[in-house]
């Protein structure tokens, strides 16, 4: 994979690489609707929880640019994931609960002859499954029936302020399960950067000092990079890398490094680090703890979003139709992975 331009734009998710998360709604959500499809064995799809419209179309137009666009911007590592297509989508998800998946072992090493004839071990792949939650990510808001008639009535558009932050604490939480992990539903834990339970943990900060402290020397940041991805090439784990540092560390990050047989400045430490060739992007991650740092290789083997119903929004009236309800919700969870004898590509360090 080609290593990214070094820039302080890279820090923000492009847009357009994280739109598969998302898709337009186009109707009112109804119980009836969702009672039918089951009694006729139809599969459960938000398609199937939708009827005719009280908003209009280029009103749900409007909700749908303001959801995407407020969601995005939070999205940091999950835009990593569907930016680099590392996704899994599971077909139909209302209808399913679960997430199915398999761990492999490794064949030993082959053999080299000059006839070919001797005999080699003889290897079989064993498999471990696995199984991930799928749970609902949603948040509810609603409007009053008579603000929308207003609105039409003059000729001006509809307050969009509740629809922006419906879909950013969708996404903050989403993106929270990716590094911090999620809830455990039927004994089943969804597991996040930090919390994998294979994950790398035995590198420490150079001089005990994590990425937030101010006295940190830019040497000292590049040991931490180096010594955890030497640990994840140990595991077999040859990058490309992505790198997830806290918020309370990206000025720091922008400070000048000097390395400690220099007296001038060779760029930024943020530069420094990016330079280092496995390394494919270094991001600040607000939902990263601080005193944390996460390494990961960006394959599919190590990590995936699985990703059932994209980010969208459902409606229904209550009071004889007076109050407009709207739920925004998504249908998705990572999927930390390691191999049958428990090798993961990610390296977290923590203070």
């Amino acid at each position: 994979m080609s290593k990214r331009r070094n820039t302080r734009a890279a820090a923000l998710p492009d847009v357009s690489a994280a739109s598969s998360l998302f898709s337009g709604s186009t109707g009112r959500w109804a119980t009836s609707m969702l009672k039918a499809a089951a009694l006729k064995g139809e599969a459960l799809t938000a398609a199937a929880l939708r009827t005719a419209d009280t908003l209009r179309h280029d009103e749900w137009k409007f909700f749908d640019d303001v959801l995407v666009k407020a969601a995005v911007i939070r999205l940091i590592g999950v835009g990593d994931l569907l930016g680099a297509g590392l996704v899994r989508n599971v077909p139909n998800a209302l209808g399913k609960t679960v997430f199915g998946y398999e761990k492999e072992t490794d064949m030993s090493p082959a053999s080299t002859s000059m006839d070919g004839i001797s005999r080699t071990a003889n290897d079989r792949v064993e498999f471990k499954p696995g199984f991930l939650p799928l749970p609902i990510t949603h948040k509810d808001f609603f409007i009053n029936l008579r603000l929308l008639s207003a609105s039409r009535e003059k000729g001006e558009s509809l307050d969009t302020t509740q629809v922006a932050l419906a879909g950013r604490v969708v996404a903050e939480q989403l993106e929270k399960m990716l590094f911090q992990g999620g809830p455990t539903f039927s004994g089943m834990p969804i597991y996040g950067y930090t919390t994998a339970p294979d994950r790398v943990t035995t590198v420490s900060f150079n001089g005990g000092k994590d990425w937030g402290d101010n006295t940190k020397a830019g040497d000292s940041f590049l040991t931490d990079l180096l010594a955890g991805i030497t640990a994840l090439k140990a595991n077999r784990m040859y990058g490309p890398y992505w790198v997830y540092a806290p918020a309370d560390a990206e000025m720091n990050l922008e400070k000048d490094y000097i390395a400690a047989s220099a007296t001038n400045s060779t760029g930024s430490i943020r530069q420094r680090l990016e330079s280092v060739a496995s390394v494919q992007s270094l991001k600040i991650a607000d939902q990263l703890p601080s005193g944390n740092l996460i390494i990961v290789q960006a394959t599919s083997d190590v990590v995936s979003w699985v990703q059932g119903e994209t980010l969208q929004t459902v409606q229904w009236d209550e009071y004889g139709g007076f109050e407009i309800n709207f739920k925004a919700f998504a249908i998705g969870a990572p999927l930390i992975r390691s191999d049958y004898s428990g090798k993961s590509g990610v390296c977290h360090i923590n203070g």
